[in-house]
């Protein structure tokens, strides 16, 4: 049996315990920032207006040039992009701080970091907003890079049938490697070491196995 044969039901029972363990979400706080990881999806800086609107906190931070899901698809970096949402969906430009060189997470942290301190803000607490699946290497980079900065995951709401953001093989595929990074990133000491439960690598295990190619006749 392939990925792409399995109904839907199937498929979320054979991701929802890799999906539930990437995808930490907390209720917000009152924070000094919002931090927010570019990406492709414009569900990530519509849930960090919804905080600032919230009044959860006083300014955004935005960080991000471009990756692979989006070199092709936006005419200017990820951070600019996600300001022109943000700023029609109420926020004010003078609140929002953008970072536009950062092309993975470790230099969203750090870059992200650097750009607040150089504008006079040394955040203490922070609410973290990026695409669902990548909210554990967030939560896990920040308490490794700046583990003095209390920070909550705040991801957009919703099940993983409403993040697919590609295929199903290849949305399948993406948690298997976030699952990989967690562990090479942590091996590396990129990020802060994650305990990954038993029944979410039998999961990726499965998963991976079920991406394989076919066996020729």
């Amino acid at each position: 049996m392939r990925i792409e044969s399995l109904e839907a039901g199937e498929y979320v029972r054979l991701l929802q315990p890799i999906w539930s363990y990437l995808c930490p979400s907390e209720p917000p706080v009152p924070s000094d920032v919002i931090f927010v990881f570019g990406s492709r999806g414009l569900e990530v800086p519509r849930r960090a207006a919804q905080l600032f609107a919230a009044g959860w906190a006083p300014r955004v931070l935005v960080s991000g040039r471009a990756g692979p899901m989006t070199e092709h698809v936006f005419d200017k970096p990820e951070a600019l992009v996600f300001k022109d949402e943000l700023v029609r969906r109420g926020v004010p430009a003078s609140a929002v701080v953008t970072e536009v060189d950062a092309a993975n997470t470790l230099e969203n942290v750090r870059f992200g970091m650097t750009v607040l301190d150089a504008a006079g803000h040394e955040p203490r607490s922070a609410l973290l907003v990026a695409k669902a699946f990548a909210m554990r290497r967030c939560l896990a980079t920040f308490a490794r890079q700046h583990p003095r900065v209390q920070v909550r995951g705040c991801p957009p709401a919703g099940s993983l049938l409403d993040h697919l953001d590609r295929s199903r093989a290849d949305f399948a595929a993406r948690l298997v490697a976030e699952i990989r990074r967690l562990d090479v990133y942590g091996a590396a000491g990129d990020i802060a070491p994650c305990a990954i439960p038993p029944a979410v690598r039998v999961a990726a295990r499965e998963t991976a196995r079920l991406l394989e190619p076919a066996a020729p006749p």
